[in-house]
């Protein structure tokens, strides 16, 4: 008879620590004792042999059976029954050359699904205990292990981990595993898109009503919302991985590692709480190793759930003196401690861990005296003693299938870490997984942890539900140091149960981090002020950016604010039918060109573009003007909040802490939002990024013209800014010199203004080249501005006068750490303003675009005689023979430039410069 006893849910959430891997004594795999089967604890991925169906009939005793049953599909998991259906046919990829609500039917939401697997177990040994994990389930789960029903999970970011010793204990080497998924408790029809209307999706959010927002924690923007389609099957699924493992008596069923640094940063106490779920009342001894040092501790574990605490005053071993700092990137190497840990009963190892845990200092806020006069605790960032300007984007959902894998997850990270930003918002913990964290914490990537609330529907009818899910998140993921700071959602404060729970929760559970109510105010005791949402999410002048943030304005947190990102050619071909590249219509508006209707939509975007650089003739011209577009404007938001950080002036009270950008990630392919596309290939948007997030930079107010040099390192700097500017033709018209007697940490400083001599300009339009040298002569930034004459802004239309730019381009293969990369070197030949000049990757064979591909940089403005050298890390290279370079930019001198090759092939993109055609054929 089962012993029902033994097979309990854990339904605390505790389970496998956070931050780091498992099999920490490299005894996975191996005998535990002599004659012993080896324990496995590390967890082994069920990858194979999945299948699935509608649930229809079926039972989970039937299911989780030995017998065939008819009916059953190949399934992906982790995946959704949408992904499945993809991979095995049934439909094409909605996202591309396709409107999703047209493509697939919004039925596939409406039904329960049944996954099925069998797979292999080792035989046991009385003592040795047999676990099955969930780490990540959408919506509702009931599971069945041969023949019997063992648990349930609620909610997308809850684990399910259930002992089955008994059940696999019978099993003769093979487990039958069913898991019913289960609907949404609400839901309704699709939003569908129209470009005519100016808005996206009906101008709503959440679906028509907003009753998605009911459901307990869920992928709720799969609705539909101003970024995504609505998706067909709500990201229903199992959409992270299962897994099992074994353990001996006793559990290590989550571990707490809470390093606390003082405040000199000279020694940091270590301290380690232990979850332990133990089958009996057991001797057990702790045994682990930390930084090289190895410590025991004897303890007795009682029957069922108990915690233990290990700290440096009992263990020494647990205190670090002159440790190595995780810091944020930019500011220092994110380095991460490995503590491994595990218990030991009867001389044999009984479960193991491994944390990979960050030591690392944060304060939260700084006294300001808002615009009422009241004084407040603003939201200002200060990390190991240094203030940090938070330069970050929002992610709204990593892939709106849910099709994300680790490595094309950590190279989203990467990518953000190469565009010099240090926070990402997980917007309403949409993209809450370990691979994310793990992600963050290897490159230095703050997170603001949203949970799931948002104003743009009612709460959650099951509020315990969301708070039970709220409770697993902490708990599973607290050991990560890129986590910065909880939030209980988006833009308003949740219903007050899930307000007053989550604030109990992290008292409880994770005391030293902030806790906000939503992104856009603090309501909780000693709250946090001093930050807002509220965009603008589409495209201004950068003057108005820098109007907005010159330190007059409250508040000077802003963690919303965005704009249109137009992605390359190549791209908008890949993900629209070719009917529509030159009639925006429909399929557009699935690709979010709508946004949330600022600019009037696409079609105010369009004639916005065309009123500031030109007639649109067709698409090439589109996307070329709009990387011009896409650049000047993302530029401003992170320079615009770099020149006024810091150390309020007079009269501008309120300098910026810190600036979110709406959005950085695109979880589908997107006219709108984003610094690169869908499929990770970076446009101008990135580059514009990587440019104003530099931490040390010269900047060009483009509002008032001051020249402002912003210092976020923690030593002041000295030396000569010199500033170049030139007319149309490429000739210099004026220059100037400014000393930089001492630009202080962490701050900014005005070191003169150069609106009279842009009033000089022979044109309506100039160039500005900024170069910042130390007193050694040694160039420590250089920056490039191209700027309507103040005299008689007019737009830059006159762009189209430029002279073509004569470039030489020399690509060279070669191999490195990485694997095989390239060095392109380029260089201004002429006279003329080599403008926005853009290299590409691509497969010479093919002629698709090699992905991911990494330079340094991109989109490079030179004057005549400058050069630049770019290097490319290619992720998936094909043959060396089969690397080619594209080159294309605003105007190029074909005839007089030169492209060279040295084992790779360069040439001219000429579909992406034919943006002259004889006749118009783009119809806005």
């Amino acid at each position: 008879m089962t012993q029902l006893n033994r097979r309990r849910f854990l339904s605390s959430g505790i389970a496998i620590a956070g931050g780091g891997a498992l099999g920490v004594f490299a005894l996975s795999g191996t005998a535990n004792a002599a004659g012993a089967p080896a324990l496995h604890t590390d967890g082994r991925e069920i990858t194979r042999g999945w299948t699935y169906t509608a649930a229809g009939n079926l039972s989970g005793n039937q299911l989780s059976g030995a017998q065939a049953v008819d009916g059953l599909k190949p399934a992906v998991v982790p995946g959704t029954p949408l992904t499945s259906m993809i991979a095995n046919g049934e439909y094409p990829d909605p996202l591309y050359g396709h409107i999703v609500t047209d493509t697939v039917p919004d039925t596939l939401k409406d039904t329960d699904y049944w996954y099925r697997v069998a797979f292999g177990v080792p035989r046991l040994i009385p003592g040795q205990r047999f676990w099955l994990e969930f780490a990540g389930i959408n919506y509702l789960a009931t599971i069945w292990l041969n023949g019997t029903e063992i648990g349930t999970i609620e909610g997308a970011f809850k684990r399910g981990v259930f002992e089955v010793t008994d059940i696999v204990a019978k099993a003769d080497g093979t487990a039958h595993l069913a898991v019913l998924i289960g609907k949404l408790d609400y839901s309704e029809g699709p939003l569908k898109p129209s470009y005519t209307s100016g808005v996206t999706r009906g101008g709503r959010n959440g679906g028509p009503t907003g009753i998605t927002l009911e459901n307990g924690p869920t992928f709720f923007c799969t609705a539909g919302w101003d970024w995504l389609p609505t998706i067909p099957d709500r990201d229903l699924g199992i959409w992270q991985p299962v897994t099992w493992s074994t353990t001996g008596p006793v559990r290590l069923a989550d571990v707490r590692v809470d390093p606390v640094l003082s405040a000199d940063l000279g020694t940091a106490d270590i301290t380690v709480d232990l979850a332990l779920d133990s089958a009996s009342a057991k001797s057990i001894v702790v045994r682990g190793a930390l930084d090289g040092r190895e410590f025991t501790k004897a303890v007795t574990a009682p029957a069922g759930a108990s915690t233990i605490t290990l700290t440096a005053k009992d263990l020494p071993a647990l205190r670090l003196n002159r440790p190595k700092l995780w810091w944020p990137n930019g500011y220092g190497e994110p380095h991460r401690y490995r503590l491994t840990i595990g218990v030991e009963s009867g001389g044999q190892v009984g479960d193991e861990r491994t944390v990979d845990f960050g030591v690392r200092r944060i304060e939260y806020s700084k006294p300001f005296t808002d615009p009422s006069g009241a004084a407040v605790n603003g939201l200002a960032i200060t990390v190991n003693n240094q203030p940090i300007l938070v330069m970050g984007g929002n992610w709204g959902l990593d892939e709106a299938l849910k099709r994300n894998s680790a490595e094309r997850l950590r190279e989203q990270v990467r990518m953000h870490r190469d565009a010099n930003l240090n926070l990402i918002r997980n917007w309403n913990g949409q993209s809450s997984s370990e691979d994310f964290f793990e992600a963050c914490d290897e490159h230095g990537i703050l997170v603001w942890q949203d949970f799931f609330s948002s104003t743009e529907g009612p709460g959650p009818a099951n509020a315990a539900r969301d708070l039970d899910d709220i409770r697993d998140c902490i708990v599973r993921f607290r050991n990560h140091p890129s986590i910065l700071l909880w939030c209980g959602g988006n833009e308003g404060p949740p219903p007050q149960p899930i307000i007053d729970g989550l604030d109990a929760l992290v008292a409880e559970l994770d005391p030293q981090r902030a806790v906000l109510t939503s992104s856009a105010g603090d309501t909780g005791q000693d709250p946090i002020n001093g930050y807002t949402s509220g965009g603008p999410y589409h495209w201004v002048t950068p003057a108005t950016h820098f109007g907005t943030n010159d330190g007059t304005h409250w508040p000077p947190f802003h963690n919303e604010v965005g704009s249109y990102s137009i992605p390359t050619l190549e791209f908008v071909r890949k993900m629209l039918p070719e009917a529509s590249w030159e009639h925006p219509d429909d399929f557009w508006a699935d690709r979010d060109v709508n946004g949330n209707g600022g600019n009037g939509g696409g079609a105010g975007y369009l004639k916005l573009t065309a009123q500031r650089y030109g007639e649109v003739r067709n698409l090439a011209d589109f996307a070329r003007k709009s990387q011009l577009m896409n650049y000047e404007c993302i530029k401003s938001i992170f320079e615009s909040h770099a020149a006024s950080m810091t150390g309020a002036a007079p009269g501008r009270p309120y300098p910026r802490t810190g600036v979110i950008m709406w959005m950085t990630n695109p979880a589908q392919p997107s006219f709108v939002w984003q610094m690169y596309s869908h499929d990770l290939e970076a446009h101008s948007s990135f580059y514009a990024v990587q440019h104003a997030c530099r931490r040390v930079n010269v900047i060009l107010d483009s509002k008032t013209f001051d020249v402002v040099v912003a210092n976020h390192t923690r030593a002041a700097l000295q030396g000569t800014v010199a500033i170049t500017l030139y007319g149309l033709d490429g000739t210099a018209f004026a220059s100037t010199s400014l000393r930089v007697n001492e630009a202080g940490p962490s701050g900014h400083t005005v070191i003169g203004n150069v609106a009279a001599q842009l009033n000089t300009a022979p044109g309506d339009v100039a160039f500005a080249r900024l170069s910042f040298t130390d007193p050694q002569g040694t160039e420590l930034v250089r920056n490039f501005y191209w700027a309507e004459n103040p005299a008689r802004a007019k737009g830059f239309a006159g762009l189209d006068d430029l002279a073509p730019a004569a470039v030489s381009v020399t690509a060279t293969a070669q191999r490195g750490r990485d694997g095989l990369g390239l060095a392109v070197e380029v260089e201004n030949t002429g006279h003329a303003m080599a403008l926005m000049v853009h290299l590409q990757a691509y497969n010479t064979r093919t002629g698709e675009r090699i992905l991911p591909a990494t330079f340094s940089d991109n989109y490079l403005n030179l004057a005549g005689g400058e050069s630049a050298t770019a290097t490319v890390r290619l992720g998936t290279p094909p043959r060396a023979d089969e690397i080619g370079v594209r080159v294309d930019g605003w105007k190029l001198d074909q005839r007089a430039s030169r492209l060279r090759g040295r084992g790779v092939t360069v040439t001219f993109n000429q579909d992406a410069l034919s943006t002259r055609p004889a006749k118009k054929t783009f119809s806005a």
